[in-house]
C-alpha cells in the first residue's frame, strides 16, 4: 500500500509554510512521507535528496535546520542515524489536507521548482475548501492538456480530480510566502507541467 502524506491545510492557514526557507518547503514532504501515526519518522539523507530535489546534501541540511528552527519537526540522533518527529501544524491533526503519494513526492514533486512547491502546496490544500462552479476547458486546448484532465473534459470523470477553486491571488501570495513576480512565473510552470489546468476567471483545477 503507497504510503501518503496528508499536508494539513492549518501548515498553510497558521503562517508556518511562508516563514519556511524554500528548501524546507522541498524537504518536509520526504521526510513526512515516511511517518508513522505519531509522526515519527527516519528516512537517511540520501532519500530526503531524492525526494526534496535537493542536489546538494548542505541544501536538504539547511531545509531541515529551518523545520527545527520554527517547531515543525524535533531531530534526534540516535546512534548513527537521525529520528525526525513531526509536529503540528505539519502532522495532520484533523480538517482538510491534501494527500501526497509516496510516487507523487518521489516523480513529480522533486522535479518542481522552489517557488513551483511553494505555490503548489497552498493550491492544493485550497482545492479541496471551495466548490466554485466546474471551469470550462476550451476543446481547442485539448492537445496541450495532461492525461487526466483530457480524460475529464472528453467523458466527464473527475477520478483523477482532487478539487478546484478560484485563486485569491494577494493573500495566497503572501500564504506561498513568494512575491507578485515568482507567482506568476510558479503558475505558468505549473500549468505547463500538467499540475494544474485553469479555467476562466481565476478557476483551476488540481489532480490528485
Amino acid at each position: 500500500m503507497s504510503r501518503i502524506y496528508r499536508l494539513p491545510l492549518r501548515l498553510i492557514t497558521q503562517g508556518k509554510w511562508l516563514r519556511i526557507s524554500h528548501s524546507a518547503k522541498a524537504v518536509l514532504p520526504a521526510i513526512a512521507i515516511y511517518a508513522d501515526d505519531t509522526g515519527k519518522a527516519f528516512p537517511g539523507m540520501k532519500i530526503i535528496r531524492q525526494l526534496s530535489g535537493c542536489i546538494r546534501p548542505e541544501t536538504a541540511r539547511a531545509g531541515i535546520r529551518s523545520l527545527v528552527e520554527i517547531g515543525l519537526i524535533q531531530k534526534v540522533r540516535q546512534g548513527r542515524h537521525n529520528v525526525y518527529y513531526l509536529k503540528p501544524p505539519a502532522i495532520w491533526t484533523g480538517g482538510s489536507y491534501y494527500p501526497m503519494s509516496e510516487e507523487f513526492i518521489n516523480t513529480e514533486w522533486r522535479s518542481l521548482s522552489n517557488i513551483q512547491k511553494a505555490v503548489f502546496a497552498v493550491l492544493a490544500v485550497k482545492a479541496g475548501m471551495q466548490n466554485p462552479d466546474w471551469p470550462e476547458i476550451d476543446p481547442e486546448q485539448y492537445d496541450n492538456l495532461p492525461t487526466w484532465a483530457l480524460r475529464l473534459a472528453e467523458v466527464g470523470d473527475d477520478e483523477g480530480v482532487f478539487g478546484h477553486a478560484i485563486i485569491q491571488r494577494k493573500k495566497w501570495e503572501r500564504l506561498a510566502g513568494i512575491s507578485h513576480r515568482s507567482w506568476d512565473i510558479a503558475i505558468k510552470g505549473l500549468f505547463e507541467k500538467g499540475q494544474i489546468v485553469l479555467g476562466e476567471e481565476n478557476v483551476y483545477i488540481i489532480h490528485k
